[in-house]
């Protein structure tokens, strides 16, 4: 496992991860966390957490990883955790550790993948999570309104009729059953206090699409528990 630690890519040293998780009550693990500030807001409100970061472009999350590594009198947060890693290829740490997934606000091929429901992505969040294990994934509804970003063109448009008749079946073929779909306004959205939330600005117009799942155990609808590997 890679993980950042300050500025420095490095690799975790043998039962690292393990003791974490070992100290820790819950493991929620922020999928294409970016600049990893949510992910830190998030293991700051719970110290009991372990929250885990996880994204590709690791040399965004150095000074996250910098500001949590101070002592807590001064903002450190010792259960941050910032791993180098695409979600569809999870390292072997990872899998099967999540109490609790989030996909906030995402971009480029997770955000692709998530909205067609790819299984090499879907599979993925699959793969790092317990079973029955909540998924929570925000999308600003934005992006579909003109000028379409040319990175979004043909990109179907997350709706409830498309969740409904396209998307859950892609999920639950990947072990994830579909359990809501809500639109809400981000005005709406910062009022809850939720730490993704706050990535927006409480005045905007932005509509917020909200989809919510649950990973399928051995003995629920859709793949069994080892589904993705």
């Amino acid at each position: 496992m890679q993980i950042v630690r300050g500025k420095k890519l490095e690799k975790a040293s043998d039962g690292e991860f393990q003791r974490l998780v070992e100290e820790s009550s819950r493991v929620v693990v922020d999928v294409g966390t970016g600049d990893a500030r949510a992910s830190y807001r998030i293991a700051k409100e719970n110290p009991s957490w372990l929250v885990v970061g996880v994204d590709p472009a690791w040399q965004r999350m150095t000074q996250t990883s910098i500001r949590s590594r101070r002592k807590p009198a001064k903002g450190g947060v010792p259960n941050l955790l910032l791993v180098n890693s695409s979600i569809e290829n999870a390292p072997a740490e990872l899998l099967g550790a999540a109490d609790e997934l989030l996909v906030l606000m995402p971009w480029g091929k997770l955000l692709h993948g998530l909205v067609r429901g790819d299984e090499d992505i879907w599979s993925g969040l699959r793969s790092v999570a317990k079973p029955n294990a909540p998924l929570t994934a925000t999308v600003g509804t934005s992006i579909w309104r003109e000028p379409v970003p040319r990175d979004i063109q043909g990109l179907p448009e997350l709706t409830r009729p498309y969740v409904d008749e396209v998307l859950s079946a892609k999920a639950l073929a990947c072990g994830w059953k579909v359990t809501d779909f809500q639109l809400t306004r981000a005005e709406e959205a910062a009022a809850v206090s939720s730490s993704w939330a706050r990535r927006l600005d409480a005045a905007s117009t932005e509509v917020i699409a909200t989809l919510t799942a649950v990973a399928a155990g051995a003995d629920a609808e859709g793949r069994p528990a080892e589904a993705g590997r």
